[in-house]
């Protein structure tokens, strides 16, 4: 495409080699390789150089790894989405299977107290992670909301249960 359009070949060539790059290293692309206003922006650690960062480091990531479920308000229901802990996107997923193993014995439990979070349990693998009920709490934030769940990922843990990656709290 840079030979068709040479107008784009600058962008062009740095998307490439962003998209080959460890996402550790897309600041330090930037500041060699960007045009210079973007570069500025990326060593002064501010926008757009920040939003470019993000956005390309969620479309290089290959590996959804989930944090956590999200249930959203979607027609008379809602559609179950997976948070993916490396770049931080919600992403479709079936609400029958499980994200780990892709069976489909899964078991749903809840705490009375928290009612807008349920605890997810694949009965075959015994890994579980926690969802998050949009509908019950339209305000929440769901990786800071999942921190609220600690109690439950107590109670998983009792009962044997692996929770994969950990949140923010180390759980």
């Amino acid at each position: 495409m840079a030979e068709r359009y040479p107008h784009a070949r600058e962008v062009l060539e740095l998307y490439a080699r962003a998209v080959l790059s460890k996402p550790e290293a897309l600041r330090q692309l930037l500041i060699e390789h960007a045009p210079a206003a973007l570069a500025e922006a990326a060593r002064e650690k501010r926008e757009p150089a920040v939003s470019f960062m993000e956005r390309l480091h969620a479309r290089v990531c290959t590996s959804h790894t989930p944090l956590l479920g999200v249930l959203r308000p979607e027609g008379d229901g809602a559609a179950f989405l997976l948070f993916c802990d490396t770049c931080k996107e919600e992403y479709s997923f079936p609400r029958e299977a499980c994200p780990h193993c892709e069976a489909g014995e899964i078991a749903w439990y809840k705490n009375e107290t928290i009612p807008h979070i349920q605890t997810r349990v694949c009965e075959s693998c015994r890994r579980y992670l926690q969802v998050i009920d949009m509908g019950r709490e339209p305000r929440a934030v769901a990786e800071v909301d999942e921190l609220v769940a600690l109690p439950m990922d107590l109670w998983a843990v009792e009962h044997g249960l692996e929770k994969t990656p950990p949140n923010l709290a180390g759980v």
